[in-house]
């Protein structure tokens, strides 16, 4: 690592202006952002206190801990490993190279997952309603017990960190998951992040896609996000992919759909009637993926695509 020759006295100003330099020079993507996000986990502080504190000098011990992050992000060490944690849906998420890397756009199938549960959960209200309307006897009953019939069971395959599982439990209190993750590695960070953000009702598992899973049980929403990159992608993806993220998580065979084929057709048996599967996939597999989840009977099927404009959901609903 060269070092910085001027000058004499490193301020937070001019370490984020020689970090972001060298950074850029070294080919990371976001030179800017991942200075400010290491240099203010190297002073214990938020990003936003770097520029009320710009002038201040830093410390030896500042400059020591900071000149260790930014080596390894020079050698393209994702910044969520440097960092341990990985803000997802609002929530931070452990993360380490066990586990994959949560992004950004697979932010929409959670939102889809809450809106299809939202929606089954004021359907089932609305049965309730009119039962009660005809017969007092069972208005007495669900009044009773209505966190019982609004009760929905999620399950969430391929789950790597546990974040679209976890933050679904996280966000609806009417909602029991339950997370498989085939990695044994993995199923570690899994359930550290279930056991913070998803306490008594996000129940981890592990095992290959539906096998560690109690036969005949039905969910009302089945998520996925499975190795789909098609392994012959491998030499145009970045090195903090290829060289630091797990290639469990990441690639799907050749065509990117060896896990996703075996996942689609199997999904029907575990769906009840009129459940809702959501799938992360690569943009190239949409009609693929559409092909597989008619073959398996599914109805519905639809591509939701991202902010991007990229295809990125695979929607479906079991008969």
């Amino acid at each position: 690592m060269t070092q910085p020759q001027q000058p004499q006295t490193w301020t937070v100003r001019s370490m984020l202006v020689w970090a972001r330099d060298w950074l850029q020079k070294k080919g990371v993507d976001s030179p800017r952002l991942d200075a400010e996000l290491l240099l203010a986990d190297a002073l214990k502080c938020d990003r936003v206190r770097l520029y009320i504190d710009h002038d201040k000098p830093l410390s030896p011990d500042e400059l020591a801990r900071f000149k260790q992050l930014i080596q390894r992000r020079a050698q393209r060490e994702p910044v969520a490993y440097i960092l341990g944690v990985k803000e997802f849906y609002g929530r931070p998420f452990a993360v380490d190279k066990r586990a994959f890397i949560p992004r950004p756009e697979t932010e929409l199938l959670v939102q889809a997952a809450l809106q299809a549960l939202d929606e089954r959960a004021g359907k089932a209200s609305e049965t309730s309603e009119k039962a009660s309307e005809t017969s007092p006897e069972k208005a007495s009953e669900t009044s009773k017990t209505p966190e019982i019939s609004q009760a929905l069971r999620v399950l969430d395959l391929c789950a790597g960190s546990g974040a679209i599982g976890v933050s679904i439990a996280a966000e609806r209190e009417n909602v029991t998951v339950d997370l498989v993750e085939l990695s044994t590695d993995a199923v570690l960070v899994t359930r550290q992040n279930a056991e913070r953000h998803g306490a008594g009702r996000a129940h981890v598992h592990q095992g290959d896609l539906f096998a560690p899973l109690t036969p005949g049980t039905r969910y009302d929403v089945i998520t996925a996000n499975p190795p789909y990159i098609p392994a012959t992608d491998k030499p145009t993806l970045a090195p903090e992919i290829v060289q630091h993220e797990p290639a469990l998580a990441l690639f799907g065979g050749d065509d990117g759909l060896v896990t996703i084929r075996r996942l689609v057709a199997e999904v029907p048996r575990w769906l009840s009637p009129r459940g809702s599967f959501f799938m992360e996939l690569d943009p190239s597999q949409d009609d693929a993926a559409l092909h597989l989840a008619e073959r398996a009977g599914l109805i519905e099927a639809t591509v939701v695509k991202d902010l991007a404009g990229l295809s990125r959901v695979l929607c479906a609903r079991s008969p």
